[in-house]
């Protein structure tokens, strides 16, 4: 994948991340709302999926992300800083 598709993919791992979390909010106030809870887990399903492609590609993102790898070398690349990661 080149750099413009890295950058898509995590605008959508981004957009389905405020989603969901804006679906859980919505579900504080509506318990009973089963749809919006249906709506809830597939919000999140493809998140996770979309996470989950994205890290086995790029690279962790989270914590989590980095304690699931075999190895230490996130740190290994661009910093946002680095002029290399703004290109």
């Amino acid at each position: 994948m080149n750099e413009d598709e890295k950058l898509a993919m995590l605008k959508k791992i981004q957009q389905y991340n405020f989603a969901s979390y804006d679906m859980l909010l919505y579900l504080d106030t509506h318990q009973d709302d089963k749809k919006a809870f249906e709506m809830y887990r597939e919000l999140m399903a493809k998140y996770k999926m979309l996470l989950n492609e994205y890290q086995q590609t790029y690279g962790p993102l989270t914590m989590e992300g980095a304690a699931n790898q075999e190895t230490y070398n996130w740190y290994k690349a661009p910093w946002p800083w680095e002029m290399s990661a703004n290109a």
